[in-house]
């Protein structure tokens, strides 16, 4: 195990000689001294260029807050100009041919001088952290920018140099006459060579405290080696470009944290509307959406993100997942910011938690859909990363956080594509995958192999292993739950490289303590069947179990009554059908003796779901249980709607019926006759253990196979 830069002194003064003035003492930054509202980049690029007491005064004096903003625009009005720190960033109106300067904290649209955009013409590409001029009046001659980078002692530092005034013109409205940023500059050829300098380990507790995390905490933590690992993930978005990832976990493991104060160029939408104009191009005004303007997107808290023009927007995303392309009014456009899609998820353990069907249902429902999913590149299992405590963000020696994050946004300019090919060549993808896998593979790979191995000295042979295997089980998560969403539509396989093994969350058993009893000792009168949650637009959305108890009583109730969980729908309708049948087939079955319907109680419990066409059969094998008092075979499902006469129905979604009755354990299912049998065999039959289908055509068949043959079975 390599060195923590936390405590040990060699790496730490290793690193010193090689990055000279980069490398700063996190500790030393007391970041709440200067509001506590700027990113870390910023805190840490004011305190190093100004010293902490003058980037105090300069938080204090010029960046707009909720208490002063109004104080510095009454400024504004009296004095005629106002100098600022804020994110200045600018849009363009084709029909009006105007520019627009948008101040984010200080809240404030404005025009801007068209020199600016020359000078700095990331303005229009995202926007940028400086120092802003906002005037009422102008020079008839171009005036020597007032900001320098040396002031008199004593001045403050966004104090106006004092220049010979010529003619004064007034602007119309405020404008912003000048603007100097916030921005350092890298050497990414100096950050290259550096990694010889240090083991792999050594290398990666650099990275882990460079991006805001104490790598001897989480070298501490149980599987720690893996989360040194997992956390490097987390980079991956602002390494390489056109990367979708979703993050899943439990609340308070940072998911947004690195991100957030890592980078101007991520940027986070909380929730909220999606819209075609605010995410693409905005048709009325030609502005730049936040796909184009921005490096990173992170849909964070992605649970409550809506999406308007649900078609449209949803269209747009898909062609852009797929191809970084998308067509908006009569043009194209592309664009290189990699999506990530952030949300919580509920947990036992490290462990999602076994109430969901698949974990992409914790999605909005527009999301729900596998043309989107399958373009996503990668699920980083979040649940698998503790909590954050201040022990988890107590970092001593790091690189500053501006110039890291600037180092992550050059790799993805890094030539790599040599080096990549010979790992390629050393791992082959596996033969039998889809064009999209091999995609989402390489381009995590390649992220990672960037950040730990930069200068292409692949010497680590079993740390290379262990990232191609991470990035090979980030894309088989999103596989594996799109085959448990619509199995057969995709069919079960292991996303990997050919000589690496692969990791596998295994099938998402979310057995209950009545689910066990089920499959190993079944008491009289249960049975096991499958209901689907509906949306009248896009059919099926989900798919449980449903277990179905029917009871009789010892005392002569003058009726049978029926009791179902909230959210499921219909059991009245399939306790009808069901009673006709037996009721009219009593003395074909031989069933005279034992049937009895005054005192009996049915429970159905599960879903949510829809019982209709599912869940006849199931109900009528529970009922005959009862009356012989005779459990059924354990680990056993029915799958099936009935006509009267007793003729068993294929459900529509019956691939997906029983990849609920197989997450729960069922070995033994009872399906329709006509149902594909090849294909169920080929979907379940080598990866979920040892399954066994009975073709059913009438509830006779399923009775006599249920209490005849699967005795003895």
């Amino acid at each position: 195990m390599g060195e923590s830069l936390g405590d040990q002194s060699r790496p730490r003064e290793r690193a010193q000689k090689v990055f000279g003035k980069v490398l700063v003492n996190r500790r030393a930054i007391p970041r709440a001294r200067l509001g506590g509202q700027l990113p870390d980049f910023l805190s840490e690029y004011l305190i190093a260029t100004y010293g902490l007491h003058e980037a105090g005064i300069i938080v204090q004096n010029h960046f707009p807050t909720t208490r002063n903003r109004h104080a510095l625009k009454y400024q504004l009005l009296q004095d005629g100009e106002i100098e600022l720190l804020d994110y200045l960033e600018v849009s363009v109106d084709l029909d009006q041919e105007t520019t627009q300067a948008h101040l984010s904290a200080f809240q404030f649209t404005s025009p801007i001088a068209g020199r600016l955009l020359d000078q700095w013409p990331d303005l229009l590409t995202g926007g940028m952290w400086g120092r802003v001029k906002i005037s009422r009046t102008r020079d008839s001659a171009d005036l020597i920018s007032p900001f320098s980078t040396s002031f008199p002692e004593g001045d403050d530092v966004f104090s106006t140099l004092s220049l010979e005034k010529k003619e004064l013109h007034e602007f119309p409205v405020p404008t912003v006459v000048d603007f100097e940023p916030y921005q350092v500059s890298v050497d990414l050829e100096r950050f290259i060579k550096a990694r010889q300098t240090f083991s792999t380990e050594e290398w990666m507790d650099l990275l882990l405290a460079s991006a805001g995390y104490n790598p001897e905490w989480i070298r501490n933590m149980p599987h720690g080696h893996r989360l040194t690992r997992l956390y490097l993930m987390r980079l991956i978005p602002l390494v390489e470009r056109n990367v979708n990832l979703l993050e899943l976990g439990p609340k308070n493991t940072g998911k947004t944290h690195l991100l957030r104060n890592l980078s101007p160029y991520a940027f986070t939408v909380s929730g909220g509307q999606a819209t075609p104009a605010n995410l693409f191009v905005n048709l009325a005004t030609g502005a730049p959406g936040l796909i184009q303007s921005r490096r990173v997107i992170i849909f964070d808290e992605v649970a409550r993100l809506q999406f308007s023009h649900q078609k449209g927007t949803l269209s747009l995303l898909k062609d852009y997942m797929e191809s970084g392309q998308f067509a908006r009014g009569r043009a194209s456009y592309g664009a290189d910011t990699s999506l990530v899609f952030m949300g919580n998820l509920e947990v036992e353990g490290q462990r999602p938690s076994p109430r969901y069907r698949h974990l992409f249902q914790v999605l909005p429902r527009e999301l729900q859909d596998a043309a989107v999913l399958d373009r996503l590149h990668g699920f980083v299992p979040g649940w698998e990363f503790p909590k954050l405590t201040p022990s988890a963000l107590d970092i001593s020696f790091a690189l500053a956080s501006d110039y890291f994050g600037e180092i992550l946004l050059a790799l993805r300019d890094w030539s790599y594509d040599e080096i990549w090919a010979k790992v390629q060549h050393r791992w082959p993808e596996q033969p039998y995958m889809t064009r999209r896998d091999v995609t989402a593979i390489d381009r995590i790979g390649l992220a990672l192999f960037k950040l730990v191995f930069p200068d292409g000295n692949i010497d680590d042979e079993v740390t290379a292993r262990e990232l191609l295997a991470l990035a090979a089980e980030c894309r088989h998560r999103i596989h594996q739950q799109l085959v448990k969403m619509e199995p057969g539509e995709f069919l079960p396989y292991t996303v990997g490289f050919q000589g690496i093994e692969g990791r596998d969350d295994g099938s998402i058993r979310t057995e209950t303590a009545l689910d066990r009893q089920i499959n190993t000792a079944p008491r009289s009168g249960e049975s096991t069947g499958s209901v689907a949650l509906l949306d009248a637009a896009n059919g099926s959305t989900g798919t449980d179990v449903v277990v179905i108890q029917a009871v009789l009583t010892r005392s002569s109730l003058p009726r049978s009554f029926i009791v179902a969980d909230p959210g499921l729908l219909g059991s009245d309708a399939v306790w009808h059908v069901s009673r006709f049948f037996l009721s009219a087939n009593t003395h074909r079955l031989g069933l005279e003796s034992s049937a009895q319907w005054d005192g009996m109680g049915v429970q159905f419990t599960g879903g949510p779901g829809d019982l209709r066409g599912r869940t006849e059969l199931a109900l009528v094998l529970a009922v005959v249980s009862a009356w012989l008092n005779k459990p059924l075979p354990a680990g056993m499902a029915a799958i099936g709607g009935l006509t009267l006469t007793g003729d068993v129905l294929i459900p529509p979604d019956l691939l997906a019926l029983v990849m609920a009755a197989v997450n729960r354990g069922r070995q033994s299912i009872l399906v329709p006759y006509g149902s594909p049998m090849d294909l169920l065999q080929d979907t379940f039959g080598h990866n979920f253990g040892r399954i066994e289908f009975i073709p059913v055509a009438s509830a006779l068949d399923a009775l006599q196979w249920a209490f005849s043959h699967g005795e003895t079975h």
